[in-house]
């Protein structure tokens, strides 16, 4: 039997024919994004090699964007480039503004944290790339870095930048020895190139604790991502370059 449609029937039909064609196409579409588009793996994500692989960047430096300290339910945070109750001006004008720590391999493979004085842009400031200059003169190693395998964390002996603005917080004599790299946020980038076309900025968490007779009180020291580039020198003590920060 043949079966002869009207000119109703025939673009009923031709309008499901689209529309099937329209899903296939956006289903298709979305399934390779799926596939293609996979962005930086979060810190619980990383294997111990993946994370330390992304740490150990030589062109990298770590500024302070922020501070927060947390004892029981309550926390406060700081925002060096503002007035602060929580630290007086010879911390946030003249400490906080020079701080540049990085983490890197010494000889036989030995992990090392290392800072030094460098200006340029710190805090809280939009993305972009900023005039810097850096003082190879001031670098001091605080020792060896170690990874954590039970808490999956960095732990590492803390720069005096650190340990100083950690007792200044807590208003005791106390000082830390020791901190870590927190697991979250992660390290997103591996070389400059990939930081620039990012265009986005690149934090991780170091991590003091103070235990005192109320409980402990935890500092954490959010670190923002400064990439060095168009490095040169000017003279022995300093180093002209532009930070992607």
């Amino acid at each position: 039997m043949i079966i002869k449609h009207g000119k109703a029937g025939r673009e009923r039909q031709t309008w499901i024919c689209l529309a099937n064609s329209l899903l296939f196409v956006m289903l298709s579409l979305l399934a390779c994004d799926t596939e293609t588009n996979v962005g930086p793996k979060s810190g619980q994500g990383l294997t111990k090699a993946e994370f330390l692989g992304r740490m150990i960047v030589q062109e990298r430096y770590w500024r302070i964007e922020e501070i927060a300290l947390q004892e029981e339910d309550q926390i406060a945070t700081v925002n060096v480039r503002e007035v602060s109750p929580l630290l007086n001006s010879h911390y946030l004008n003249e400490v906080i503004p020079m701080v540049a720590v990085q983490f890197g391999r010494g000889y036989f493979g030995k992990g090392v944290v290392s800072e030094m004085k460098m200006s340029g842009a710190y805090g809280n400031v939009p993305f972009g790339e900023f005039k810097c200059v850096m003082m190879p003169r001031t670098v001091k190693e605080s020792g060896e870095w170690a990874w954590d395998s039970e808490r999956k964390v960095m732990k590492f002996p803390l720069p005096e930048s650190i340990r100083s603005l950690a007792g200044a917080l807590s208003g005791s004599d106390w000082r830390p020895d020791s901190g870590y790299v927190a697991s979250e946020p992660a390290p997103l980038f591996r070389g400059v190139e990939e930081a620039r076309r990012a265009a986005s900025s690149e934090r991780i968490r170091i991590v003091v604790e103070e235990q005192t007779e109320a409980g402990k009180i935890t500092y954490a020291f959010i670190m923002r991502a400064a990439w060095m580039t168009d490095v040169e020198y000017r003279d022995a003590e300093h180093k002209l370059g532009v930070s992607i920060y």
